[in-house]
């Protein structure tokens, strides 16, 4: 791999490292094994005391390279909290070899090499959250980053009797050449965040890449991935659109929001960071230059929390 290369893999993720390593347990965190398809996958948790029977569930999956740990990490535990105030279970599994087997053809990942089946996994996540936690299989949500939104995207074409809304961040849809998936046509709630300057996902369509030797094939625009989540929903024409309020003069980024709503069809809004990189905004993420900028103009973990949470209760929108 080429010196950009490590240098782009180190900026998503063994930057985080230093985030867990001094981070300490909290109360009520759970970790556990299951095994899938012959394999044993792993995850961490935070169920809040008290949940109340048929809360929500959240699964939050990494990006490649990293682990469920280091994702609590990222998102600077605010799902944490969030679960906490909010009442609904947050869980962040670990895929494959760090890996999650998405939808594009030629990624070329362990997980991908393998076939594992990872909507298998997040069903028996389902499954196991249900008999002890008491969560509501019918309100369970899907934030992922990079290969995680990814695989979120893909959950969320296969499996809609699963997921009830997703949040992709830093990723776009793959060229339908690039791509293996089976889509059912039903359509989800869908939350996409992308960055213009996204040295990774290319905000424009093209290919994805870690470097000069990390080719994972070419996707769709940010663009035509929300047309198409969009136009799945029954929506016809353009968004409505925005600009959200500048925090910071010194901020060189700024933050467009796409929305698509009606009373009785799923939302579809995309968070478009002029300047961003390839990140989750928020205040605890590793900035890296080789990754890009984190905007100041929105906190994603809380932007994408309300948007699942309006979702969940048949709102139309979820702006900040």
């Amino acid at each position: 791999m080429t010196r950009a290369g490590r240098r782009l893999r180190f900026g998503i993720a063994v930057v985080v490292m230093c985030l867990v390593c001094s981070g300490q347990a909290r109360a009520r965190d759970e970790s556990g094994t299951i095994e899938v398809g012959g394999h044993e996958r792993s995850y961490l948790a935070h169920v809040p005391d008290r949940l109340p029977p048929g809360a929500p569930l959240l699964l939050v999956l990494h990006g490649t390279g990293m682990t469920g740990a280091q994702m609590r990490a990222v998102t600077g535990g605010e799902f944490d909290g969030l679960a906490d105030s909010r009442g609904f279970a947050v869980i962040y599994p670990t895929g494959y070899k760090n890996t999650w087997d998405d939808c594009r053809k030629t990624d070329p990942t362990p997980a991908k090499q393998l076939h594992v089946d990872d909507i298998a996994f997040f069903r028996a996540l389902v499954a196991r959250f249900h008999d002890a936690h008491a969560i509501d299989p019918g309100r369970v949500v899907i934030m992922g980053y990079s290969n995680g939104a990814q695989m979120a995207m893909r959950a969320a074409l296969e499996a809609p009797d699963m997921v009830a809304a997703i949040a992709a961040v830093s990723a776009n849809l793959p060229v339908a050449d690039n791509s293996i998936c089976h889509p059912s046509g039903k359509p989800v709630a869908v939350l996409l965040m992308d960055g213009t300057a996204d040295p990774v996902n290319p905000f424009r369509g093209g290919e994805v890449k870690l470097g000069k030797n990390g080719s994972r094939g070419f996707v769709q625009s940010t663009d035509e991935t929300a047309r198409y989540w969009a136009q799945l929903g029954g929506y016809v024409g353009d968004p409505e659109t925005d600009t959200l309020p500048h925090r910071d003069p010194a901020d060189p980024t700024s933050v467009t929001v796409w929305d698509w709503h009606e009373a009785g069809k799923k939302p579809v809004i995309v968070f478009v960071v002029t300047g961003g990189g390839h990140v989750v905004p928020n205040p605890h993420f590793p900035a890296s230059p080789a990754v890009g900028k984190v905007t100041g103009d929105i906190d994603a973990p809380q932007v994408i929390w309300g948007f699942f949470d309006n979702a969940l209760l048949g709102g139309a929108s979820a702006k900040p």
